[in-house]
């Protein structure tokens, strides 16, 4: 029986070692050695790039890393020379189409021996992403003490948006660019010294990650500033009008001063001191007819959206006949050619005592700016107007 349990724990410890050995035969040149794998990978987008990156942290021997994508179709390999401390490791993956991508990095020491693999996948944007970008709005942006003043719309920020770049030139004649980081309520900009009668021009920003290498952004426009241009271009403009001391047929009547007006709006005066405000005048009272009465003025204007707009202070009956209106050239058109202005609006009566006429230039253009009207019947037909204003609207 001795001999027999002998044999049995032979047998036994001869099946076990022989077991333990046989991963030899798989590896008859030696066990497998393992370099340090990449660690921390992290994939940062871009226009039609991308960048990794990654940390070294342990393996000292490291000397060079392997970058495997497309299906392992492509691939790039860098060196790499270690510190003594973590290095981290970034290589910018250039030329690549918009969509999602999947990277292998494997890592290998001067022996040819390789890491396990590190993987990770991402998106790389171009111009489909750009093109889908929104232009942040904005409110009218004014005028104020010499500013041009911005009030954005609010946005989501968690968009992508990340600021706006602005374009702008200032009253000295220089041109300012300048980034401004995007806030998601209630931001308003201000350009200090804003050129007068200038337009800016301004863009997006957006990151599509927040890790992203490269800044996207929509197309510049281009938008004029709202801003009060009357001193600028309109001599007299009112509240009060002045009398031109040289015509003064006498009384509270007289003719304005600065402004041109033909025979027909000169007959009864342009000038009315009426409670002893001046004001511009056009009609008759019992003295006859007018037929294409005119007061107006002749200026030239840069490209842009403006406004000719006058504030009436009282309207006698109501009018037959009278518009405020903007022409081009040197005058202003007769009540039957009225629809030849670029801008008019019809004054009836005292139901609406603001009148704007709105007009777009091109480019520079010398316009004519007033009123014109005709009057018969009835016999007693007056407006009086407090201020004329030119507003560049934007």
């Amino acid at each position: 029986m001795r001999t027999i349990s002998y044999i049995i724990l032979s047998l036994l410890l001869f099946t076990a070692c022989s077991k333990q050995d046989d991963y030899k035969k798989y590896i008859k040149n030696g066990e497998i050695l393992y370099t340090g794998k990449a660690d921390s990978l992290k994939l940062h987008p871009g226009r039609n790039r991308v960048q990794l990156s990654w940390l070294l942290i342990a393996d000292p021997k490291i000397t060079k890393s392997k970058i495997y994508w497309n299906n392992r179709k492509d691939s790039t390999t860098i060196d790499i020379k270690r510190t003594s401390g973590v290095d981290t490791i970034r290589v910018f993956i250039d030329h690549l189409e918009e969509r999602a991508y999947g990277f292998e990095i494997y890592n290998f020491d001067k022996d040819g021996n390789t890491s396990v693999r590190t993987e990770i996948t991402g998106f790389c944007y171009g111009s489909f992403y750009e093109d889908a970008l929104l232009t942040r709005a904005f409110g009218s942006a004014e005028m104020k003490n010499g500013n041009a003043v911005i009030p954005w719309v609010n946005i989501d920020t968690t968009g992508g948006i990340i600021g706006m770049q602005v374009q702008y030139t200032s009253s000295d004649h220089v041109l300012h660019d300048t980034i401004i980081r995007a806030e998601p309520e209630d931001q308003v900009t201000t350009l200090p010294n804003y050129l007068s009668g200038s337009n800016f021009s301004y863009r997006t920003l957006y990151l599509p990650d927040p890790i992203a290498v490269d800044t996207f952004h929509t197309a510049f426009t281009t938008s004029g500033v709202k801003e009060d241009l009357t001193a600028k271009y309109i001599l007299n403009p009112g509240a009060p009008f002045v009398r031109d001391p040289v015509q003064m047929p006498g009384g509270r009547f007289g003719q304005l001063k600065d402004w041109k007006y033909n025979s027909e709006a000169g007959r009864n005066g342009t000038y009315d001191e009426i409670g002893g405000q001046g004001r511009l005048t056009l009609g008759i009272w019992d003295n006859g007819t007018i037929t294409n009465g005119k007061i107006y003025q002749t200026i030239t204007l840069p490209a842009g959206n403006y406004k000719f707009e006058a504030d009436i202070s009282n309207i006698d009956n109501t009018l037959e006949n009278t518009y405020l209106a903007v022409a081009t050239g040197n005058a202003l058109p007769d009540i039957a050619q009225i629809g030849t202005a670029i801008g008019s609006a019809k004054i009836i009566n005292n139901s609406n005592k603001y009148a704007s006429a709105g007009f777009t230039l091109e480019a520079t253009t010398t316009v004519t700016v007033g009123f014109v009207g005709t009057y018969a019947s009835p016999a007693e037909q007056t407006i009086r107007v407090n201020k004329v204003l030119l507003i560049k609207d934007k």
